[in-house]
């Protein structure tokens, strides 16, 4: 991986994967490159570790192509984009204590200064927001704007507390938006009744969750739009996603920040009740006089 001046190789990943990449320059591929590409992300990464013959078969193009779309992502050649490929999995696989040991062997300095300990999160507001895709976050508030849509929200076990924030949050904005229940049964019997007006919000972090991956699978499969949020490596369910909004943070400690993502959070609730409009404001006024009326306050 070509590293920019002063990155550390965590630092480059968070900034731009390679699925990143490849999403920024479709516009940019020929057709065959293009078909290489939604290969690449319909079983990321694990097709970018075929030989070039191998993912020149699966995307039915060949060899050539495959070098060409590698040198087009700006790599030297398929060597160096498996290069990368492999750095970013040791990084998407990272356990807590394995960050820990390699953010404290990279520090400089013990982190004791406030203004300094408040530069980071900031830093990593500003990525995230710089690197949205500005189609994707159009689709996400479109989705959860219309009233006709009926909203999911799912996590794994560090981001369901994330999920269950903006679930609650749009709630006070209008109906219908509902956590994806636990309890087997009453998931089961949800996961059946999903359709076309369905909207799945998945909140999924590297080591990432297989059962987050099936209920997505599914719901893409009853028509379902997907809304994912996740990091700079990628969630698998992205090549499900209707709408992929990722979140950057630069590895500083044991865990990944979840700043930048509750900034989303609230930019994405800011949005859909702009969006909303007066219907908004009257459904919030509703749920104050009720919380009083029932001395719920």
């Amino acid at each position: 991986m070509n590293l920019e001046s002063g990155n550390t190789p965590a630092e480059q990943i968070e900034k731009e994967s390679v699925a990143s990449r490849v999403r920024e320059r479709m516009g940019d591929y020929s057709p065959a490159e293009r078909k290489v590409a939604r290969t690449l992300l319909a079983a990321y990464p694990v097709a970018g570790f075929e030989t070039v013959a191998g993912l020149a078969e699966l995307a039915g193009v060949s060899g050539a192509t495959v070098v060409r779309f590698s040198t087009r992502l700006g790599f030297g050649g398929f060597p160096d984009l498996q290069r990368a490929l492999r750095d970013e999995l040791e990084l998407r696989s990272a356990s807590p204590a394995a960050l820990y040991a390699r953010t404290t062997s990279e520090r400089s300095a013990p982190l004791g200064d406030l203004a300094q300990l408040g530069e980071g999160p900031a830093s990593d507001i500003q990525a995230t927001f710089a690197g949205l895709s500005q189609h994707d976050f159009d689709t996400t508030i479109d989705a959860l704007s219309n009233p006709k849509r009926r909203i999911w929200l799912t996590g794994g076990r560090y981001s369901t507390y994330l999920a269950e924030y903006l679930a609650s949050s749009l709630e006070q904005l209008r109906p219908g938006a509902r956590m994806v229940p636990q309890m087997a049964s009453v998931r089961a019997a949800t996961m059946i009744d999903l359709d076309a007006k369905d909207v799945i919000i998945a909140f999924d972090f590297r080591r990432y969750e297989e059962r987050t991956l099936q209920l997505v699978q599914h719901a893409k499969s009853r028509k379902a739009t997907i809304i994912l949020i996740t990091d700079a490596w990628v969630s698998p369910c992205a090549s499900d996603a209707d709408a992929v909004l990722t979140s950057l943070s630069v590895e500083r400690g044991a865990f990944d920040s979840v700043v930048p993502v509750m900034a989303l959070i609230e930019a994405i609730f800011t949005a859909t009740m702009d969006r909303i409009g007066p219907a908004a404001r009257e459904r919030m006024e509703a749920i104050e006089q009720s919380a009083q009326e029932h001395r719920l306050l």
